[in-house]
């Protein structure tokens, strides 16, 4: 089930309003209409490497899952085609079960399809477009749009090209298209992949730029700009006909991406000098990347974050990173321990950031009474105990370790 996005708060449709279908076009002048998806980044073959066997299956699949879902959606809002606007693959090395699935998946969809060569997938001698598997495998629906320039879909309706011919292009490959752009009475849609300079600083020449983008669709030249590389939608500038669809499906944490495991379905009408657009972004995807803050300080801290974790729905689908922050004895570390070990079990992956712990365990006397041992055992943890407070930051570590291991097989945590 597809989701518009416009539905949830913040989300409003952009462009002029929609007339009715069916209305007349004026005497002598021609109208155009097609609606059709836009998507990009699916980058399928991607891994990731804080995720285990058995959740990296499950996120390989869900990525294939979300394709045939784009299939499945055409068919609800009537699309004429899709357009994946670069990086369908991950790069040239993908498998051959890969490559033959997904065009197996867009055989499925029964309309054309429109593959942009983007800076994962570029068409280039090596690339996975001109491979044996995929020219053999290919369905007479997908088209790759492995030439630069204007391709006609149908009357009246055209796609403007500037596919990615090697990693390091060096220029602006939309604007290349776009100076060549001759008036014409016909829905033009640029499909193109990049950063945008608006939004990625910097000075590399080969951002794409917004003015040139915008200044053409105010001239009539282009009525909608199919873009592609950011992963989360995002509408650009002020036209409301330039946008990037996000990834398919979520690639990152929710610091990076706000809003990926989207397609948008787009309505261009265009008759004469009068224009009009209607982009909705549906979800398609179903995991998400979550960062998890907490400030922990006591056993009370750990319990309200387990009801935080708790609360949080469809656990084999969430990637965790979690960022914990402040200063527990070795008892709660325990304790806290323990609650990251239920978590790794019911959560697809449970991660925490590379580099330095902001939480810090710290040994007292409180540790070694909560035990409630004597004998032998109570010696090894007092031993241990003055082993924390060693100089050497590694033994001291390791001595905290074993003790919250200790509190661990009494079943002191509870």
């Amino acid at each position: 089930m597809t989701v518009p996005l416009f539905e949830l708060p913040g989300f409003a449709p952009p462009g002029d309003a929609s007339p009715a279908h069916g209305s007349s076009a004026p005497v002598g002048e021609t109208a155009h209409e097609v609606t059709f998806l836009h998507t990009a980044d699916w980058q399928l073959g991607m891994t990731r490497h804080y995720l285990d066997a058995d959740a990296a299956h499950a996120y390989t699949a869900a990525r294939h899952e979300a394709v045939e879902r784009i299939g499945t959606l055409a068919a609800e809002v009537d699309a004429e085609f899709v357009v994946v606007s670069g990086d369908v693959f991950e790069d040239h090395r993908v498998s051959s079960k890969i490559v033959r699935r997904t065009l197996d998946a867009l055989a499925g969809y029964g309309i054309p399809v429109y593959l942009l060569p983007g800076n994962h997938d570029p068409f280039d001698a090596a690339g996975i477009y001109r491979s044996r598997t995929f020219a053999q495998s290919c369905p007479d629906n997908v088209t790759v749009l492995s030439g630069a320039g204007v391709h006609r879909v149908r009357g009246g309706v055209e796609l403007v090209a500037a596919p990615w011919s090697h990693k390091q292009p060096g220029a602006d490959l939309v604007a290349a298209q776009v100076a060549g752009l001759p008036p014409a009475d016909t829905i033009r849609i640029m499909v193109g992949h990049g950063g945008v300079d608006a939004l990625t600083p910097g000075g590399d020449e080969a951002l794409i730029g917004l003015s040139t983008l915008e200044n053409a669709v105010n001239d009539g030249l282009l009525d909608y700009v199919a873009l592609g590389d950011r992963h989360s939608v995002t509408s650009v500038g002020a036209t409301g006909r330039v946008w990037y669809p996000g990834a398919h499906e979520v690639t990152n944490f929710d610091h990076i991406e706000q809003q990926p495991g989207h397609v948008l379905a787009v309505t261009l009408r265009r008759t004469g000098s009068s224009r009009e657009v209607d982009v909705v972004p549906h979800r398609v995807g179903q995991w998400s990347f979550q960062t998890i803050s907490a400030d922990i300080a006591g056993r009370a801290d750990i319990e309200a974050l387990r009801t935080r974790l708790d609360d949080i729905p469809d656990k084999p689908r969430v990637v965790l990173r979690l960022r914990l922050v402040g200063s527990v004895s070795v008892t709660e570390g325990a304790v806290l321990d323990e609650l990251l070990d239920e978590c790794a079990d019911r959560f697809a992956s449970v991660t925490r950031p590379d580099g330095p712990d902001d939480l810090v365990v710290v040994a007292d006397d409180a540790d070694l009474d909560d035990l409630g041992v004597g004998g032998y055992v109570r010696e090894a943890a007092e031993e241990l105990f003055e082993r924390t407070g060693c100089t050497d930051v590694d033994e001291a570590r390791t001595a905290r370790d074993a003790l919250a291991l200790l509190h661990r097989l009494t079943g002191r945590t509870r």
